[in-house]
């Protein structure tokens, strides 16, 4: 079974060298952006005026913009790398479950969950991009989209996306053997924490905003 599964994770040394680093520059690049963007909402804590006073300065040097053909380029190429190492097949898809199956080992589950929720999040966060770039940003606009059916929908954004980059960064940092396994997931863990519960508190400040900006 190890032959097999290796066989269909691996296709070119070089070809694979490249993919991986390349998923992971991209990976710790998507990273830093998605902890950036955590803290420009969670500017709404220092008030409605902080918050605008940020947006504005974004539209002022069309950061947004800039963030956006980040956004594209670097998911882009994680996206392609990613599916570079996924299976194709039905036939090899069977072979990485049976052996996930078989060494109940957490890190391998980790990775399937990973595809998983790279793949919900790649559809949400075209849908986000979209309507920020549509509708512009402002805390009015931040708290209407709140008061609407997006309420449920920033909420899973949020836990598919810290969930992801954690996990991600983990794998990252532990296949280069970077960190020890034990210390980073603590750290990680932490930080992780933090993130939704930052997130949580900004989504619950726009939602109590209602009409009052």
């Amino acid at each position: 079974m190890v032959m097999q599964l290796q066989r269909t994770l691996t296709r070119s040394r070089k070809a694979d060298l490249m993919t991986e680093l390349v998923q992971t520059v991209s990976g710790l690049l998507l990273v830093g952006f998605l902890w950036t963007h955590m803290l420009f909402v969670g500017s709404i804590l220092l008030g409605v005026e902080a918050f605008n006073r940020l947006a504005q300065f974004m539209e002022q040097f069309r950061l947004l913009d800039v963030a956006v053909v980040f956004i594209i380029l670097t998911a882009g190429a994680h996206v392609a790398a990613v599916f570079r190492r996924i299976p194709g097949r039905w036939q090899e898809q069977k072979i990485v479950w049976k052996h996930a199956k078989t060494i109940k080992h957490a890190d391998t589950w980790s990775w399937l969950f990973q595809a998983v929720t790279g793949s919900a999040m790649l559809v949400l966060i075209i849908i986000h991009v979209f309507i920020v770039v549509y509708a512009g940003i402002n805390a009015k606009l931040s708290a209407d989209r709140v008061h609407s059916w997006m309420l449920g929908f920033y909420i899973v954004l949020l836990l598919l996306a810290e969930y992801h980059a954690s996990v991600g960064l983990y794998r990252a940092l532990v296949k280069w053997g970077v960190v020890k396994r034990k210390s980073l997931k603590k750290v990680l863990t932490f930080i992780t924490v933090c993130t939704i519960g930052l997130g949580l508190v900004s989504l619950w400040l726009f939602l109590s905003l209602g009409d009052s900006v």
